[in-house]
């Protein structure tokens, strides 16, 4: 229950750390649409200013040029314009007929006109009835005029409390008949607010249009950026779980290939665990033979190639390079991978202690190359295998020299304490006894006397060999010392077992021994034959027997197999005698 609960917590955190991993770049893409937000406002606000200040521009330039045309005008026209002393003085005719073409003027363009004197009586008025003229204020302190007089040109915007509007006044001096005036344009600013006005509309909609294109872009690219980096993250998780079992699964192929016994159950790991860490594959394990002239496959999977098939180590290229070959794209390819085509393989060599034990094959299907991952993989369990196949023989080495004879590579008597518990358990098993017949060379000490003691070794390894040639998968051959012997004999009856040492002792009878060229003279055997479990269930038991047997047939001699019945024949015979 509490592991069931624990479960839950951790599925519930998992699943609350994805969902604040999702939302994570929200404040970076908030922030931005709050940037981009900032910079239209900041582009909109340029736009108006730059467009204002160019339309109020353009409307002084009018006016100015305007006021311009009006002084050049005013400047042709007839009579006398001679400003009165004061501004009742306009009320005379000629005042009048200025004020009547003033006005046509203004129809013209459109905007009001006014000559001022330089004493700043006005002396006409487009906007001003007669009357109204006559009592029109001074306009000596206009800042348009004021300007006009020092600088050859006056700009102002008044508003006209009469009329509630702006007007943009232009004013320009000109000279009449030697006497100076000032030609003054009036032009109402109604019309450049409302272009003004529309203008902003414009940008308003504009800038809101695009803010909200803006937030839909920001938005969808958000939602696709957390897409694509969930996504990501997925792919990445996957990989890390993928590359966390590959590791798991090549750490318990080492803790397997560490512990195995030998070399045939190292192949059968690696046939069973290679498939799983790389599928789709197929490979073989290939050892070298003890003559070091042949790989020989000894294990395989995914059916590419047969137990038992062999080539030469020079036929691969990793053998020959001493470290991994992949042969790709047809290229390099290894003689014993010509009749895979462009089918991608890789040999990995398996050395141990300096040399050569074998080599591993692995090939992709058809139309598949090794990836990365799966190449390193590959090298991984190379490492692998080279090391647990460099143990295994640096084991099957010393096994060899603890338990096999170094003069007549027969197993000694160390194999057969070792191996006594399982020739019982077998014989217990299939209810069948076992013999061993303990055998000794007679008169071995005259080799040695008389040919020396290489002479001795030679009859020694030829009987051994002898020995070897009569043994079977059933029956072992040992050397237990010196010129003693022993054999076990499994699996057959008394008599065979008597038959088969009586064949043994005359094919010695009948083999001629010659040393550097030398007869040695015939070598014959005496020995002794004891079997489990009438003479005893302890190796110690039946090695007594045996030498008891021995000694009765040297005894009685030599050159003659003694077992139970032929002792106790030569016990009654005695006794009778």
């Amino acid at each position: 229950m509490e592991q069931s609960q624990e479960n839950m917590r951790n599925g519930c955190f998992s699943a609350l750390r994805l969902r604040i991993r999702k939302f994570r770049y929200l404040p970076i893409a908030f922030l931005s649409v709050i940037m981009m937000l900032a910079c239209i406002l900041m582009f909109s606000l340029f736009i108006d200013q730059t467009m204002s200040d160019y339309m109020r521009e353009h409307e002084e330039e009018m006016a100015l040029q305007e006021a311009k045309v009006v002084a050049r005008l005013v400047s042709l026209l007839p009579g006398d314009f001679s400003p009165p002393p004061q501004q009742i003085g306009v009320k005379s005719e000629r005042f009048a007929a200025l004020h009547r073409e003033i006005g046509l003027m203004a129809a013209t363009i459109g905007a009001r006109i006014t000559i001022i004197a330089r004493n700043g009586l006005v002396l006409g008025d487009t906007d001003m009835s007669y009357g109204q003229l006559l009592h029109a204020a001074n306009h000596a302190k206009r800042p348009e005029v004021i300007q006009a007089l020092e600088h050859g040109f006056g700009l102002s915007e008044r508003r006209s409390a009469t009329l509630d509007i702006n007007f943009l006044y232009s004013a320009v001096p000109l000279e009449r008949n030697g006497i100076q005036m000032i030609a003054r344009v009036a032009l109402p600013l109604k019309h450049f607010y409302q272009q003004q006005n529309n203008l902003r509309k414009i940008l308003v909609i504009g800038a809101a249009f695009g803010m909200l294109f803006i937030i839909a872009i920001t938005f969808w690219l958000g939602r696709a950026l957390a897409k694509s980096i969930q996504s990501r993250e997925e792919r990445l998780d996957s990989q890390v779980r993928e590359r966390t079992s590959t590791l798991s699964a090549l750490q318990e192929l080492g803790s397997l290939l560490a512990i195995c016994n030998n070399l045939p159950e190292a192949g059968e790991i690696l046939e069973s665990h290679l498939p799983q860490l790389l599928p789709r594959v197929s490979g073989a394990l290939a050892l070298m033979n003890n003559s070091r002239n042949l790989l020989v496959v000894s294990h395989e999977w995914g059916g590419t190639w047969k137990k038992g098939e062999f080539k030469s180590p020079d036929s691969c290229w990793s053998l020959r390079k001493n470290t991994v070959h992949h042969s790709h794209k047809g290229e390099l390819v290894c003689r014993h991978l010509k009749d895979s085509g462009r089918t991608d393989a890789v040999c990995i060599p398996l050395m141990a202690q300096g040399e050569v034990v074998g080599v591993i094959h692995l090939k992709e299907t058809p139309k598949r190359t090794f990836t990365d991952m799966e190449l390193d993989i590959a090298k991984s369990i190379g490492k692998e295998t080279a090391i647990a196949v460099s143990n295994l023989k640096l084991r099957e080495t010393l096994e060899q020299q603890a338990l096999l004879d170094p003069l007549t590579r027969l197993y000694n008597r160390r194999y057969l304490e070792e191996r006594f518990d399982r020739l019982i358990a077998r014989a217990d098993r299939e209810e069948m006894p076992f013999w061993l017949l303990i055998i000794d060379v007679d008169h071995f000490k005259k080799y040695n006397d008389q040919f020396g003691h290489d002479a001795g070794d030679f009859v020694l390894t030829q009987l051994a060999k002898l020995f070897h040639q009569h043994t079977s998968e059933t029956h072992t051959a040992c050397r237990l010392g010196g010129e003693e012997f022993a054999i076990v004999i499994s699996g057959i009856p008394h008599e065979e077992a008597m038959a088969f040492s009586e064949a043994l002792r005359l094919s010695v009878e009948n083999l001629p021994f010659t040393f550097e060229g030398r007869p040695l003279g015939q070598v014959t055997i005496s020995a002794g034959l004891a079997s489990y479990p009438q003479d005893g269930d302890r190796l110690s038991s039946l090695l007594k027997t045996g030498d008891e047997r021995l000694y009765v047939a040297k005894h009685r001699g030599r050159n003659q197999i003694c077992d139970a019945a032929l002792v106790e024949m030569y016990r009654k015979k005695d006794a009778t005698d």
